[in-house]
């Protein structure tokens, strides 16, 4: 009777397949909760279509509520509450990133492996939601930088508060 790894590519594929599901639900879940508690309510950004600053219609058409997740077109401060919300959602989805590696994949040396993963995953799907590829720099920035830190701090979680904890002192 064999046992079941951490390296083994079934094993690996389930744990991923948890992790994007969970993502995804926190990321929906957020998004849908600040966009409903910031000045006006998801009804608002229906008319963001309407009434954007973009000059160029292409953007304005490509907008709809269950792209929140994804949109980089206007992202992070200083660009109204669609951008807020947007930069929002990432940074708290990748901190709930860190929890899930740690309560789910527990192991230091794929720590780092699934949170590029993750990242990767979010940036095809986002090239694919919203059919463009993200020009917005600090889109670039908060990806590269919450992918650094949930890289190092779910490595030393599982190291500190996992793998430590398997060795006897004894």
């Amino acid at each position: 009777m064999t046992t079941k790894t951490d390296g083994e590519t079934r094993t690996i594929l389930r744990n991923l397949a948890i992790i994007v599901l969970l993502f995804y639900s926190i990321q929906y879940i957020f998004c849908m909760i600040m966009a409903a508690s910031i000045s006006g309510g998801l009804w608002k950004y229906s008319s963001y279509r309407n009434h954007s600053n973009h000059e160029d219609g292409w953007i304005r058409d490509r907008y709809s509520a269950g792209l929140l997740p994804f949109w980089h077109f206007d992202f992070g401060f200083g660009q109204g509450d669609l951008a807020l919300t947007a930069w929002l959602t990432m940074a708290i989805s990748q901190l709930f990133l860190i929890a899930f590696i740690y309560f789910i994949v527990k192991s230091t040396k794929h720590a780092w492996d699934y949170s590029v993963t993750i990242s990767f995953i979010h940036f095809v799907l986002t090239c694919i939601t919203t059919r463009a590829f993200p020009t917005s720099w600090p889109w670039w920035v908060t990806i590269i930088i919450a992918t650094i830190i949930v890289s190092v701090v779910s490595e030393l979680l599982c190291y500190f508060l996992h793998d430590l904890r398997d060795i006897s002192t004894e």
